[in-house]
């Protein structure tokens, strides 16, 4: 499966019964999940996850601190570790999204789980999404007139040895008279993205404005402002730019969500 055949997940029928993250975690596990995790239950962290082999972890990492905006790592898992109890109660990073990319010389094949990929060498990173505050902003009286999606950018990323490529965004759209409360609310988040990279200004991050990283047409309501966050599906281009062997990664829209709420964060 290449890189724009993707499949994006149906959350026209999302579940709405979970009262806690971790029943949220536990349907991914059982393959019971109606739509994505991350939208089940507003006001909690959700993280993207990339999964590499302990030779690419320590680039990986540098690769990250270059560039914080697009890749906010909350937590880098000891080699072959599986849980993390500080987010998230009786993890499997193995089985508890619900779906995976894996990633292997340019070529994406998805799956359920990745029990039969995963061993002892491998390096799990969390990094923050900011779908951890899409449900929040409705609360604070913040809603977008439309809903985040993935767009791709022409800015590079700082380069760290083989990992180099272009930075994705997230693109939500406001009515203009919240758009400044928004970007300050959402700049005190930085480990789930901070403050947008730009307001409006597709031309300067190279984007087709009306077009998704899926290939597909989107519609933004006209009188909009469009606020653009650097987006985790980064990781995931970038394997896909420089064809990596291997690599496991969410698949975008599928970030995992933890037992943290979002505005612990908050700084």
């Amino acid at each position: 499966m290449s890189q724009h055949q993707t499949t994006q997940p149906d959350t026209s029928r999302q579940d709405k019964h979970f009262k806690t993250p971790y029943e949220v975690r536990l349907a991914c596990r059982e393959n019971r999940l109606n739509g994505v995790a991350s939208h089940a239950l507003p006001g909690f962290l959700c993280v993207n996850v990339i999964i590499l082999d302990r030779d690419y972890a320590d680039e990986f990492a540098a690769f990250c601190e270059a560039n914080p905006k697009p890749c906010p790592v909350i937590q880098r898992f000891e080699q072959g570790q599986v849980d993390c109890d500080k987010y998230a109660k009786d993890l499997d990073i193995r089985t508890d999204l619900g779906s995976y990319d894996v990633v292997r010389n340019g070529v994406i094949e998805q799956r359920k789980d990745i029990v039969k990929l995963f061993n002892d060498r491998m390096v799990t990173f969390l990094i923050g999404s900011s779908t951890s505050f899409e449900g929040l902003l409705p609360m604070k009286g913040f809603k977008p007139r439309f809903i985040g999606t993935v767009q791709q950018t022409a800015v590079d990323c700082r380069p760290v040895g083989q990992f180099k490529g272009k930075m994705a965004v997230t693109v939500r759209a406001f009515d203009p008279d919240m758009t400044d409360t928004v970007w300050e609310y959402t700049s005190h988040l930085p480990l789930v993205h901070g403050a947008p990279v730009g307001k409006n200004n597709w031309k300067e991050l190279g984007i087709d404005k009306d077009i998704d990283w899926w290939g597909k047409r989107i519609q933004i309501p006209k009188g909009t402002d469009r606020l653009y966050w650097g987006c985790g599906v980064t990781p995931l281009q970038v394997a896909l730019d420089a064809k990596l062997p291997f690599m496991i990664s969410y698949t975008p829209k599928h970030a995992m969500i933890t037992d943290v709420l979002t505005e612990s964060l908050y700084v």
